[in-house]
């Protein structure tokens, strides 16, 4: 049994609570969307393609797009995962534990010394 259900199953936290926990808390609002709209005329518009986004306070939206079922069985499996989902099990997992009183959790807490998953190597400019 791996540090992560070990840590679900001595919480007593369901995957199935997870799951959709984690579909609520990534599901885009109507800001998100504006923030999206918002972003994208700054790419097009000559005039603020060279500032940056903190410059033009425009936060970055939610992904829209919850834990799946086979990250999570990933996760189970103590196997390396990419940071983007770590970061959502553990914003899943601190919310189920704020509404049971508790304390909110470290990643390290959770995923004990199993690896991040890179992705490809970037190429380099010449």
């Amino acid at each position: 049994m791996g540090a992560f259900q070990q840590f679900l199953t001595e919480k007593q936290i369901a995957s199935d609570t997870l799951l959709r926990l984690s579909r609520q808390l990534e599901a885009q609002a109507e800001t998100d969307r504006t923030l999206k709209r918002k972003r994208s005329d700054k790419r097009r518009n000559k005039d603020t393609q060279g500032k940056s986004y903190t410059e033009l306070s425009l936060a970055k939206p939610k992904s829209g797009r919850g834990v799946s079922g086979q990250q999570l069985h990933a996760a189970l499996a103590d196997q390396p995962l990419p940071r983007r989902v770590r970061g959502k099990l553990v914003r899943a997992i601190n919310a189920v534990l704020s509404k049971k009183g508790s304390g909110a959790v470290d990643p390290k807490a959770l995923f004990g010394e199993v690896a991040v998953r890179s992705g490809p190597a970037k190429k380099s400019a010449s």
